[in-house]
């Protein structure tokens, strides 16, 4: 017996609310949530194929959803990275009076802003936000020992840029 292929209007108003809940869990609050859902809901439209996702539309619609909230949780972090650095820039005149300082400061902000990505929010993740090499691997999808090497690279990269 065939089960007849469903249609995704039919998979939205099955699968929408409960895919909904995961990604406020995921994400950690409604309107970014509901960005994000309506993101994933537009890449399942696009792929969507009834008669191959019959049996299990339910699963590879999580896995839009999830994808589509690593995606969104790293441009969240991209973009505090980058706001973190132009703060240190902003305040680099007013606390500090010596030219020579001053511009060591700014090569040093300036140098933040050009690590490679991963680098990037490795160093922001470590140094600002606390969070162990443990935690750091798993929001940048490697092992701890890479996430460690990330850090290290990028004060490494960023001690250059003060000494110059």
């Amino acid at each position: 017996m065939t089960v007849p292929p469903i249609s995704f209007d039919q998979l939205v108003q099955q699968h929408r609310r409960e895919i909904l809940a995961y990604l406020i869990r995921v994400l950690g609050n409604v309107h970014d949530a509901e960005d994000v859902c309506q993101d994933a809901l537009i890449r399942a439209y696009r792929s969507f194929d009834p008669v191959i996702l019959n049996s299990n539309a339910r699963a590879w619609l999580y896995r839009i959803a999830t994808n589509s909230a690593l995606n969104a949780l790293k441009r969240r972090r991209r973009a505090a990275a980058r706001e973190v650095s132009l703060a240190a820039l902003e305040r680099i005149p007013a606390s500090v009076h010596d030219f020579d300082q001053r511009e060591r400061l700014r090569r040093v902000a300036l140098a933040v802003d050009q690590l490679p990505p991963r680098q990037r929010a490795a160093l922001m993740q470590r140094r600002f936000h606390d969070l162990s090499y443990e935690e750091i691997a798993v929001s940048l999808n490697c092992n701890a020992t890479t996430a460690r090497a990330h850090v290290y690279q990028a004060i490494k990269k960023l001690r250059q840029a003060a000494s110059q």
